[in-house]
């Protein structure tokens, strides 16, 4: 266990310390913080679109194991087990009031990474990072994980690695591959997006064309052919 014995205490504010730092992923908050010697998010989910300011935190639900905190710390369980590049989940949490709940999820955080949308609003990425995008994603389809939101601030790099993060809703997908080219289409979408509504963004269709390149390059296709 990374954390022993977690409890709620984990999951509160007031137990964090001052050097907390937050962020915004996706449809929830991620505050920054270090505990028993580790360097921690805690994911807090939040509803979106026009319930938001009805539900806020709170999602329906009265088992927890069916909660989105728990679904998505079992999926990174097994990401892990399978050597793909996502964040290691340390605890989740779903607390129950009447017929809703409120989740949150606590992962390791990953050391001096930024997102690809940082990266590229302040500079341009190499043909040899787009690559590895590129086969990072490719990665996850082959082991046939579809990620819900594949956009440019789920993509983290960090020391010459690639990272996917946020895999809230999530899941395996085993019939047909339709699905991933739409996942790819779902990103440059998220790229294109971005360039648009920013001044200055590093992205042209060289990168994409590097970016499926890298993709196509399978390591475990690679691997297949070696037996």
């Amino acid at each position: 266990m990374l954390i022993e014995h977690p409890d709620e205490m984990l999951f509160s504010p007031a137990a964090k310390s001052s050097t907390e730092k937050a962020a915004a992923i996706g449809r929830a908050e991620a505050r920054f913080f270090h505990y028993q010697g580790h360097d921690l998010v805690l994911k807090q989910y939040l509803r979106g679109g026009l319930i938001a300011p009805v539900l806020g935190d709170r999602y329906f639900g009265i088992n927890p194991q069916h909660s989105r905190s728990f679904k998505e710390f079992r999926l990174l369980h097994q990401l892990q087990q399978l050597q793909l590049p996502a964040p290691v989940p340390v605890a989740a949490s779903a607390e129950r009031s009447g017929l809703f709940f409120r989740a949150a999820l606590i992962t390791l955080e990953i050391p001096h990474a930024q997102t690809l949308a940082d990266q590229l609003l302040h500079s341009p990425a190499d043909d040899a990072v787009w690559q590895e995008v590129g086969r990072c994603i490719r990665r996850f389809h082959d082991h046939d994980v579809y990620h819900a939101d594949l956009n440019v601030r789920n993509i983290l790099l960090s020391e010459n690695k690639v990272y996917l993060i946020d895999f809230d809703k999530s899941a395996f997908r085993y019939l047909g591959d339709s699905w991933k080219a739409s996942n790819l289409a779902r990103l440059k979408r998220s790229l294109l997006k971005f360039k648009s509504l920013n001044q200055v963004f590093y992205f042209d269709e060289h990168n994409w064309k590097q970016l499926l390149q890298g993709y196509k390059v399978s390591p475990q296709m690679n691997a297949d052919k070696r037996r």
